[in-house]
């Protein structure tokens, strides 16, 4: 296995980071291959054998445990939950498998034209990299949509892009957890079948 493992922090290719998928079988999918760096689709992984899911480079790993939901940065682990009065939605932490997978890039093209007959090069850039998962869920009657995706800009702070859809009204507050313990909490009112979105600085 890769994740988990901290020997395994770089990119094997130019590009700084790589998406990879750990199996319970301790066989692995990467990006691209470690030895031989040859590209991997990433519809070839085997949601069914999941472990964990994430990204490696530049000294570090990123990644989610699809046992819980739960994001690993580094050392550090996330957790995020909905209160509603004296009631609390777990989202991350269940005993759920959070295997439907999402991955993808943002990227630009720069482009250098010369004036002169309109000819010149584009040089294009990965500008963030982004995983994480959406998952159904029914909990305390209540069926909840949940979509959690890790996104890593290359010069701004880490953000999770969290999106919850329920199906009642629901006037409550998402608790985000960082190793246990609640770092932060922020009012988050839902209105039935309308998805509410918010971006989280990771700290």
């Amino acid at each position: 296995m890769i994740l988990g493992n901290k020997q395994f922090n770089r990119s094997p290719v130019a590009q700084a980071y790589v998406w990879v998928a750990d199996y319970y079988d301790d066989t692995d999918l990467c990006e691209f291959d470690l030895l031989t760096k040859k590209s991997n689709n990433f519809y070839s992984i085997d949601k069914n054998k999941l472990v964990s899911f994430g990204i490696v480079g530049q000294g570090s790993q990123l990644y989610y445990n699809v046992a819980n939901g739960v994001f690993h940065v580094n050392q550090d682990r996330f957790s995020i939950s909905y209160v509603v009065g004296d009631d609390e939605y777990p989202l991350t932490g269940r005993a759920f498998l959070y295997n439907d997978i999402i991955q993808y890039k943002n990227g630009s093209s720069d482009a250098n034209l010369n004036s002169r007959n309109m000819e010149g090069k584009f040089k294009n850039n990965i500008d963030c990299f982004n995983f994480g998962y959406k998952k159904s869920m029914s909990l305390n009657g209540v069926n909840i949509n949940y979509q959690s995706i890790l996104s890593l800009p290359n010069k701004q702070i880490p953000f999770l892009q969290i999106k919850i859809t329920s199906d009642q009204d629901l006037i409550g507050q998402l608790v985000v957890r960082k190793n246990g313990i609640m770092i932060d909490k922020f009012d988050a009112p839902l209105k039935a079948n309308h998805s509410g979105n918010i971006n989280w600085e990771l700290r």
